[in-house]
């Protein structure tokens, strides 16, 4: 079968549907796939510009031609298959989100698109679900591209850090009995070094073939020497900042409502470990950009309404998994992100909610929490009081982290 493309649909300029549409691509080698797809997205045209393509060498010659926000591709086709053609697509459009649409489920094949996919949907998929998963990709983007996150982030390249990290390392360093786990250990009590462990393990030096969202295993890459000098060099610059630096007291008080926040996010979801993982580090990472606007002197309530969104943007720079993207834009207003199963950024804005009660960021005021649209996701009442009593454990144990 020849390959071919099939294009959007007609009645509007494409260059000025690109301007203001996100460009989604549809990847099949079975055109009556694709029909369907055209059929049942029909009534998305006015937000979205949809490109069809017959085959992975269509596939590839659109995403070589122009730019998507969203790929979504089968996994199992001649020539070139979805695997292929999204290591392209990671290759050649980092920031786009890649969507594998497959009937093939099984272990072999759902391995694969664990190295180059952002989220695997099988076939059939239901029509609104697979409309629901595009929708939110294209709003994390559309929100992450926003000029204004550009100009609040500047030229960011090192966020402030504790003081005491690189001693605490070195201490560490000088047992013979330490392990890996420790450093990283280590690493997890401080925000700002644990973002940019996540940065430079996600980096292309690396070349791994996942992102990675664990501490611990981003560490092990590393190694306990890389993180001891990566830890100096981040005080070293934060010893002269550009903006106006943060007081010992009010980092000491973020430092800890983030650890205590991460380590609640992770004892949620204690059989899942993938979640368990994006749930630690969007709880640890979600108020980084407070950071940045303190630095930079830019403090007034515009700016800290987007405080999350920047969070996000940074952090998607810096190749942060979009899970936790995801979960950090939006962990102040979940309700804005169409779902209506309980998820990660459900579970950081409630573990946020819980634990600012006890123990407040610097930066705002505990964030309210909507008892009732958590009730509809299945948190009941008693889960609540148990969340609530077991963050004042998990703050005693933040402390008690703190203070090694």
């Amino acid at each position: 079968m020849q390959a071919r493309s099939l294009k959007p649909e007609p009645g509007s300029d494409p260059v000025a549907t690109a301007a203001r549409k996100q460009r989604v691509l549809f990847v099949d080698d079975e055109d009556a796939i694709l029909q369907g797809l055209r059929a049942v997205l029909r009534p998305q045209r006015r937000e979205w510009d949809m490109v069809f393509a017959l085959g992975g060498p269509a596939g590839l010659a659109e995403v070589e031609g122009s730019k998507f926000d969203v790929v979504v591709t089968d996994m199992r086709m001649p020539i070139i298959d979805g695997a292929g053609l999204l290591t392209r697509v990671r290759e050649l459009q980092p920031h786009a989100v890649r969507l594998v649409l497959s009937g093939q489920t099984d272990p072999q094949t759902a391995l694969r698109s664990v190295f180059t996919a952002h989220q695997f949907l099988a076939k059939p998929c239901d029509p609104e679900k697979l409309r629901s998963v595009v929708k939110r990709c294209c709003e994390l983007n559309e929100l992450l591209a926003a000029d204004e996150l550009k100009s609040l982030a500047g030229d960011v390249s090192v966020l402030p850090g504790a003081p005491t990290t690189y001693l605490a390392i070195s201490r560490a360093l000088s047992n013979p009995q330490t392990s890996i786990g420790d450093v990283a250990r280590i690493v997890e009590l401080e925000p700002a070094l644990c973002a940019k462990v996540l940065q430079v393990a996600n980096s292309a030096f690396f070349g791994l073939p996942r992102a990675v969202s664990n501490i611990s295993q981003a560490a092990t890459f590393l190694g306990t020497l890389a993180l001891r000098d990566l830890a100096l060099a981040m005080e070293a610059v934060a010893a002269r900042p550009p903006g106006r630096a943060l007081a010992a007291a009010p980092y000491r008080a973020f430092q800890l409502n983030s650890l205590a926040v991460g380590l609640l996010g992770r004892r949620w979801y204690t059989a899942d470990r993938r979640k368990a993982d994006d749930a630690f580090v969007a709880g640890m990472l979600r108020d980084m950009g407070h950071l940045v606007l303190v630095t930079r002197q830019r403090t007034d309530a515009t700016d800290l309404e987007q405080h999350a969104a920047l969070s996000a943007y940074l952090l998607g720079l810096w190749g942060i998994p979009h899970s936790v993207l995801e979960a950090v834009a939006f962990h102040e207003h979940p309700e804005r992100v169409e779902h209506d199963v309980l998820e990660v950024m459900d579970v950081v804005h409630l573990c946020d909610s819980v634990v600012s009660e006890r123990s407040p960021s610097p930066f705002q005021p505990p964030p309210v929490l909507d008892e009732a649209r958590f009730a509809r996701l299945g948190v009941s009442a008693e889960r609540l009081a148990e969340l609530r009593a077991t963050a004042g454990l998990v703050l005693q144990e933040a402390q008690e982290m703190l203070a090694l």
